[in-house]
């Protein structure tokens, strides 16, 4: 017993991955908040993004009080505090780099680079040790104990640290800023994490935050895979986990290769932002560029169903102990998987559409939401109305038939905003929004579709 509750796995008790989730956890909700923070014309004093970030660091000592046992508290909340320091570091070079010089530190950065894991540790040990002294938070009772909870939570950590390249991928496109930095792994021949932050603006800055992203779950998809071989038995699983670093690493050559593919233009092309760009999209480098939207999309659907995979509900199950509504249903499982291909058809649309501007293929995307929507609430409804006793279909029942809805109206505000295309035209500050709006909650309809599907295909063999 701990935590107030039996483990339902025979599998070791966790000691490290408790601290490394919740710190992996803490570094993407610090990207993220980072991210829009410094979004152009937005951009807050380094005051407040500091406080934002200060606080950010705390929550994660919170975290630990409310998932850990007290015993281990204080070595949690350390060394999750030295992972997210860590892994900060990424980004950390961009913000003391010589803005004067490439691939080079400013004066006495080195001393801030090399205190700051040890900061995040203490801001993080000093947010446990307030919640539990002052605020007297205890241990949920609810608060995961076993090896497989603890991989299922970081497999939900990789699947919500694609959200940021996805949303940065959709302001890329809305921007037309895929070639705004010219080269490849470098940016403008500074090493990608030695870029000056203070340089990116305009589409510079949300062509780099994007790799940048992508380095994030690129890392994030190696972590999960090395948790995969140390903490699962099954070996499907790793194999699966495996799959997945390949899938990552070869979207991240993609769109470098996209990059390194395009043509220089006769004279600098001005951009949305304001500044010049150098080169220019040829029929190669368009396609590819369309190609990576879609297989990024692809991405986050496989990590959602391979989440799924990892849930101890789905070890239960194929051990034959799960106690809820697991029958066969064929319906649904049509449902779903018809839901999930016209999906991936429409997802092919959308991004011809983005990327072409052309009026017709537009219409072609908007004629076919007819038939996701259709096939969307015939899946979604039926998860919630025929599986009540079952909680996760119920909750991937909501989130179908939610955001099906939501991606019909996201989709018709866009259309309205963007139309007509014009030669040369860049879109409106509220046509980017809702755009960019409808591709993430797109993404986000398409991974509970793949997780639906996975569990239905689960299903029939029990």
């Amino acid at each position: 017993m701990e935590n107030g509750h039996v483990a339902s796995d025979p599998s070791p008790q966790p000691r490290i991955g408790p601290a490394v989730t919740i710190g992996w956890a803490t570094s993407v909700a610090m990207w993220l908040v980072g991210f829009f923070l410094h979004l152009p014309g937005l951009t807050a004093a380094p005051a407040v993004v500091g406080i934002f970030l200060l606080f950010i660091h705390l929550g994660a000592g919170f975290a630990c009080v409310r998932l850990v046992a007290r015993e281990s508290l204080v070595r949690t909340a350390l060394i999750a505090g030295l992972t997210t320091g860590l892994i900060n570091l990424l980004i950390v070079g961009a913000i003391v780099a010589d803005p004067e010089q490439r691939n080079a530190l400013q004066d006495g950065a080195i001393i801030a680079v090399g205190g700051y894991p040890i900061a995040s540790a203490v801001a993080c040990l000093v947010g446990a040790l307030f919640a539990t002294t002052v605020l007297k938070l205890r241990t949920s009772q609810r608060a995961p104990s076993t090896r497989q909870q603890w991989l299922a939570l970081f497999s939900m950590v990789t699947v919500a640290s694609a959200i940021p390249v996805l949303l940065s991928g959709g302001l890329v496109t809305s921007h037309q800023a895929g070639l705004a930095v010219p080269d490849w792994p470098n940016s403008f021949g500074s090493n990608m994490f030695l870029y000056p932050l203070s340089k990116m603006t305009g589409g510079i800055y949300y062509e780099h935050a994007h790799r940048l992203f992508g380095s994030l779950v690129g890392l994030t998809t190696l972590a999960l895979l090395v948790y995969i071989l140390a903490a699962e038995a099954r070996t499907k699983m790793k194999v699966l986990g495996a799959l997945a670093l390949v899938f990552v690493i070869a979207q991240g050559i993609l769109g470098g290769v996209r990059v390194e593919s395009a043509d220089e233009a006769d004279q600098p092309i001005v951009m949305p932002g304001g500044e010049e760009q150098t080169t220019i999209d040829n029929a190669a480098s368009l396609g590819m560029a369309m190609f990576h939207g879609v297989t990024a999309q692809l991405y986050f659907a496989y990590l959602c169903a391979l989440a799924a995979m990892l849930t101890p509900t789905w070890l239960r199950v194929e051990r034959g102990e799960h106690t809820g509504e697991s029958r066969n249903d064929k319906r649904l499982r049509t449902f779903s998987t018809v839901l999930l291909a016209s999906l991936v058809l429409q997802l092919l649309l959308g991004s011809a559409t983005r990327h072409l501007n052309h009026t017709h293929v537009l219409f072609t995307h908007l004629g076919f939401a007819f038939i996701v929507m259709i096939v969307g609430a015939l899946a979604g409804y039926s998860a919630l109305g025929r599986h009540k006793s079952e909680p996760t279909l119920k909750r991937l029942g909501h989130g179908v038939s939610h955001s099906v809805m939501l991606q019909v109206v996201l989709g018709f505000i866009a259309m309205f905003l963007v139309l007509p295309y014009e030669e040369g035209k860049h879109d409106t500050t509220e046509a980017i929004i809702f755009a960019t709006a409808h591709q993430a909650n797109g993404a986000l309809l398409l991974g509970c579709a793949a997780a639906l599907c996975a569990w239905m295909w689960r299903f029939r063999t029990t």
